[in-house]
């Protein structure tokens, strides 16, 4: 089972950018996650199409089943 951790910024109006890093650790908390966003978003480490975020929306881990046809 493939595992990623997705961080999901939010940008101006509607719109969301997602950072996902595949394998993360498994004690991970919410608290670290968040304060690495934040981070990110102080210091502008993310920018899409000349905007950066300005909050965080969400971050989740996403466990995903591969299965090979046969």
């Amino acid at each position: 089972m493939a595992k990623a951790l997705k961080m999901i910024f939010q940008l101006d109006g509607s719109k969301t950018v997602t950072c996902s890093l595949a394998d993360p650790k498994d004690d991970l908390t919410k608290a670290a996650v968040e304060g690495v966003m934040q981070d990110m978003i102080t210091k502008k480490a993310l920018v899409v199409k000349g905007v950066s975020p300005t909050a965080i929306k969400e971050a989740v881990i996403m466990s995903t089943d591969k299965t090979p046809l046969v």
